[in-house]
């Protein structure tokens, strides 16, 4: 479903927007539209023509690429303050993977040609978008550099507290991560098998670590993950 609720203040909340003039502001609001998923629809799919860059404001969504053996990868997931497309659209090119509602989502919906009008008139918002683009290669090259040189349980840790990170809610008994979270989905995000993940999981769950509920990963000695992944006392 839509809606046309979105405020100055909605666009607060994204670093990309947040510092747009107010006549710019008035010119994206008039374009912007609010869209709501639930839990398993998609937002996109791989290979549509990437026509909008969504904001998303509630609820998580992951991006999988489908593999030419038929398998959907996890490639990353998304949180509230990110922008999703926003480099497909500024190539005017497809988008490269399927995206996809975690749980219930709420996305802002902004039109590539709008966000292109407003690169071109703020030269703030330009040098934003090419930070983010640095940003983005610096994550590319980290995670082909993990999958290179990596042990497996270190790239498992390095995936698990950036999740935290991002989505990470205090509970009592440590912190969880917010999002539905299965073994598999794990292994994908980490670059290993099921099996794997499986087996660092369960030594973990046993060393008291981690406490792996039904998609529900909750971290109990995040000190301890810290170690693992930067290999503290450990040779590479």
């Amino acid at each position: 479903m839509t809606s046309h609720a979105v405020t100055r203040h909605t666009l607060t909340q994204f670093a990309l927007l947040a510092e747009l003039p107010t006549a710019l502001s008035d010119q994206l609001l008039s374009h912007t539209r609010l869209r709501e998923l639930r839990r398993g629809e998609l937002l996109f799919t791989q290979g549509d023509r990437a026509d909008s860059v969504y904001a998303v404001l509630s609820g998580q969504l992951r991006l999988m690429q489908h593999t030419l053996d038929g398998q959907d990868v996890a490639l990353s997931v998304f949180a509230p303050g990110d922008m999703i497309g926003v480099i497909a659209v500024l190539e005017g090119e497809e988008y490269p993977g399927t995206c996809q509602a975690s749980d219930d989502v709420r996305v802002m919906t902004i039109p590539g040609s709008v966000l292109n009008d407003l690169i071109s008139q703020h030269a703030p918002m330009a040098m934003q978008v090419i930070q983010l683009l640095v940003h983005r290669l610096h994550e590319a090259h980290d995670h082909i550099r993990e999958l290179a040189s990596e042990r497996v349980e270190r790239r498992v840790a390095r995936t698990v507290l950036r999740l935290v990170s991002k989505v990470g809610l205090k509970v009592e008994n440590g912190i969880r991560i917010d999002m539905p979270l299965s073994r598999q989905d794990l292994a994908e995000l980490s670059g290993t098998t099921l099996h794997t993940v499986s087996r660092i999981l369960s030594d973990w769950q046993r060393a008291g670590l981690v406490d792996i509920g039904r998609e529900q990963v909750t971290v109990t000695n995040p000190h301890a993950l810290v170690l693992i992944a930067e290999e503290v006392g450990e040779k590479n």
